[in-house]
């Protein structure tokens, strides 16, 4: 029979095992500090071992699972009296500089250079923070939590501090996913992108003023296809070509490297007029529709804007995409500027849309209210969830057809390859 020993004073002392093994001799399994009733179930799967061990028999399944899950410690000390065999060494757990290069290197070939680079920005921080050899295992929530203190403690903003975050969880994932770790560490860190708060709408006029600006016919191709198209710049406006061109039904196929997705948007009337435009002016054998450089796009835009008078915004590029977004959506049904754009209908009216003033002017206008009243409520193309939201959306989408038609009206002097201007598709 085995018995507990106290091994000093006190409300809760160290305990222990004493038992006499198979030669004789009295042996002593140290518990620790633990509970009177976690050193009475101790002692009963100990004499549980002692009497397999005596008649060369396996333990029962409950003493099994009991041995199994208990500490590498406990485990060791009654591997040594000869209670049960050491365990097997488990492989060491990586550092945290040898997973975060082995990480990068494998999806460096399979994501965007700039996103490569965003992904060791986050490297570096969390090497500089934790050190490059600590053990993945032994990073902590708590820790995790102090690290994205020390990020905004250097002055870095909410967005970039987020950024870091969503790039460390979704490192560590892939090591739960590996099962070197048994959870994420960084799992509730707040990492959801922030909307902009510097969100600029490009009115029309602004977009007429820059257009006359540009210094030749291929910028005003790059604006158009950013305004009137919503194409990410550079990696969109500069791979579309003119065989992704529908000139019949007035399209253009785009590939987005950043969803690795294919859609396909309209050609709205004065995209069309530039695209045609430019493509009577190509080379004969031409693919690229823009083959400007990618270096200082953003510098010569900036003098553009300085030439046509128009007040530089913040996010150049960006905030054609979104401008684009906001005037489509006061006439277009918000599933199909979604699928437009590449993005979702939650990603537009965080990150895209905006109150323009022409927004304002429409809902305060005195002919407004009185159509509003003659036809009845509209709802939000937006926020449309059922059915019979959308039936509400339907009658707006003549009105749309009506004001294409007028627009693509004005370019019937205009030539257009393949075919003439018949049809208000947009």
């Amino acid at each position: 029979m085995a018995s507990i020993v106290k091994l000093g004073k006190g409300k809760q002392p160290p305990r222990a095992i004493d038992f006499v093994g198979l030669d004789g001799k009295r042996k002593r399994i140290r518990l620790g500090i633990v509970t009177l009733e976690q050193a009475r179930q101790a002692k009963l799967r100990v004499e549980k071992l002692v009497a397999a061990k005596k008649l060369n028999q396996t333990p029962d399944s409950e003493t099994v699972t009991w041995l199994g899950g208990v500490s590498d410690r406990l485990h060791d000390r009654i591997a040594r009296v000869d209670l049960c065999p050491p365990r097997e060494p488990t492989s060491a757990c990586p550092t945290l500089a040898g997973f975060l290069e082995k990480y990068i290197e494998q999806r460096c070939h399979e994501l965007e250079p700039s996103s490569v680079e965003r992904l060791e920005n986050t490297r570096d921080r969390l090497q500089r923070y934790f050190g490059s050899e600590l053990p993945l295992d032994q990073i902590t929530p708590n820790m995790t939590k102090d690290w994205r203190a020390s990020i905004i403690e250097e002055g870095l903003t909410e967005g970039t501090a987020r950024t870091h975050c969503r790039n460390a969880k979704t490192i560590f994932n892939d090591a739960v996913e590996r099962e070197l770790i048994s959870r994420n560490p960084f799992a509730k860190l707040k990492s959801a992108a922030t909307a902009r708060g510097d969100a600029y709408y490009v009115t029309p006029s602004e977009a007429v003023q820059v257009l006359e600006a540009c210094p030749n016919l291929e910028w005003r191709v790059l604006f158009a296809l950013c305004r009137y198209g919503g194409l990410r710049c550079p990696s969109e406006t500069h791979a579309v070509t003119w065989r992704d061109v529908d000139w019949e039904n007035r399209r253009l196929h785009v590939y987005g490297k950043k969803t690795g997705k294919h859609r396909e948007m309209p050609v709205v009337p004065k995209l069309y007029r530039i695209l045609s435009e430019a493509f009577e002016m190509a080379a004969d054998g031409a693919e690229q529709i823009v083959t400007l450089s990618t270096n200082n796009l953003h510098r010569t835009l900036e003098k553009v804007l300085e030439r046509a008078g128009v007040e530089r915004w913040g996010d150049l590029f960006q905030a054609l995409r979104a401008s684009c977004e906001t005037q489509l959506s006061e006439t277009c049904p918000g599933h199909a500027i979604a699928s437009w754009l590449g993005h979702s209908r939650k990603v537009s009216r965080k990150h895209y849309l905006m109150v323009s003033d022409e927004i304002f002017a429409m809902a305060t206008s005195e002919k407004s209210a009185a159509e509003s009243a003659a036809v009845g409520p509209r709802t939000d193309s937006h926020d449309v969830t059922n059915a019979e939201e959308r039936k509400e959306e339907r009658p707006a989408l003549p009105v749309i057809c009506e004001a294409m038609r007028g627009v693509a009206s004005e370019a019937e002097g205009t030539r257009t390859p393949n075919h003439r201007i018949d049809s208000p598709v947009l």
